[in-house]
């Protein structure tokens, strides 16, 4: 019998590579080589640094620049045919409309960015790949994720150490560096990077060429570079996980968010509503703030704004001062009874709301999604 080949019969694949650091900077020229791939987004907040060409697959002429932006330039340089977004900007701040395609693969350092994506995959019912690397043992894995609500997913996993060790978020950090999707150096080998990176390109090509049947789904492989030796560990669906695992159902309304009133957006909700109940707008992954407060002077600000998309203005006091909103000034949701009529009238743009955002308007019953358009 003729051995089977895993290549692609398909083409205009799109693929979404969330982190170019040391095993994303690997991953991207095995990305230009797959075949049927058509499109590429690449996401990373940060720019290359000198300690970087230790690590990273990159160049002196790299450092200072945006590693979203070079990575797209490389895969442009091996692929002209490849239609490519480089995005420099904290995953958690893009529109998930934006996020949407055949393979989310993820090549994070940060444990709450990870989990991000993950959520992200899910709600999208996108697959997902995610790898990792632990220098000191010198072991490099990668998880292979089929979104579903009976499927494993990456919290499936997780114990109560790995949620305490979630990086935490303090309001004195809203839009500073610590809460980006890249905290903190991991000072890996380039080499155990490269063998991370070729681990998920070999499971994206089996998922990119409809292929799952040998793709590692629900599973991590783990391989040790130090002893030689190969692991496979299977993940179960826990009854008790903290994650819902809910793939959403969304209706894309065609509409730019200047077209479209909160009051607008919240009528949506009105076949949701029984008597006496009002409809809660919200965007999953941040919070609405109301207020922001001044920690050098105690000066205030009043506003209404997706705390993601707060402009660096707006964190700015008039004396130079970082303004943050306290827990009690922010909220999950915006409710139209608390709102009053110049608040609904405004323009979703002008809270904050970019194409291709996804909002979830609920009642205490029930609740829907809803895209935004360009």
């Amino acid at each position: 019998m003729r051995q089977q080949t895993i290549e692609s019969t398909t083409i205009g694949k799109t693929v979404v590579l969330v982190g170019c650091g040391n095993i994303g900077s690997h991953l991207a020229p095995h990305l230009a080589r797959l075949p049927g791939i058509a499109r590429i987004t690449c996401i990373d907040l940060d720019v290359y640094e000198q300690k970087n060409l230790l690590c990273q697959d990159i160049t002196p002429q790299d450092v200072g620049r945006s590693k979203a932006g070079v990575q797209a330039r490389r895969l442009r340089r091996i692929n002209p045919e490849l239609t490519v977004h480089p995005i420099k900007d904290p995953v958690q701040n893009i529109p998930l409309g934006q996020l949407r395609a055949d393979l989310i693969l993820s090549c994070l350092d940060s444990k709450e960015a990870r989990r991000y994506t993950h959520q992200v995959a899910w709600r999208l019912g996108v697959p997902f790949i995610d790898a990792g690397i632990a220098a000191d043992d010198f072991l490099a894995r990668a998880n292979v994720y089929l979104p579903g609500a009976h499927t494993a997913c990456m919290e499936c996993s997780w114990s109560e150490e790995d949620y305490a060790a979630l990086e935490q978020t303090y309001p004195c950090q809203l839009g500073e560096k610590s809460n980006t999707s890249t905290p903190f150096s991991t000072n890996a080998p380039s080499s155990l990077g490269a063998l991370a990176a070729s681990l998920q390109a070999i499971e994206a090509g089996k998922i990119l060429a409809n292929r799952i049947e040998y793709a590692a789904v629900g599973r991590e492989i783990v391989v040790n570079a130090l002893s030689h030796r190969h692991f496979v560990t299977e993940t179960r669906r826990r009854s008790d996980c903290r994650f819902d695992h809910e793939v959403w159902k969304f209706e894309e309304l065609g509409l730019h968010p200047k077209a479209i009133t909160v009051g607008d957006a919240l009528e949506l909700g009105t076949e949701l509503l029984a008597p006496g109940e009002s409809a809660r707008l919200g965007v999953e992954g941040t919070a609405f703030v109301a207020k922001l407060s001044c920690l050098n002077c105690g000066k205030t600000r009043n506003l209404l704004r997706l705390q993601n998309r707060l402009t660096p203005r707006e964190r700015t006091c008039t004396c130079g001062g970082s303004m943050i909103a306290a827990a009690f000034d922010r909220s999950e949701y915006i409710d139209e009874k608390r709102l009053g009529h110049k608040a609904l009238g405004r323009s979703l743009a002008s809270i904050g709301f970019r194409a291709g955002d996804i909002f979830t308007v609920a009642s205490p019953t029930g609740q829907a999604h809803y895209e935004l358009g360009n």
